[in-house]
């Protein structure tokens, strides 16, 4: 799993190129609904992992 830097860096960079996708025509809300996606899905896994963790102990 990537760290919390590292995450960060690649949603900026998503980010970013949603952006310049919207610039360039794309659909606004099909894209910020694929990045928020994203975004929980990084998250969802995260807390799994966490509670898998804490739980297995």
């Amino acid at each position: 799993m990537p760290t919390p830097e590292e995450s960060a860096a690649a949603r900026k960079q998503r980010a970013e190129e949603v952006m310049k996708a919207v610039a360039d025509g794309a659909n606004v809300s099909d894209e910020t609904l694929k990045l928020s996606n994203e975004f929980t899905d990084e998250w969802t896994s995260r807390i799994v992992a966490r509670l898998k963790r804490t739980f297995r102990r």
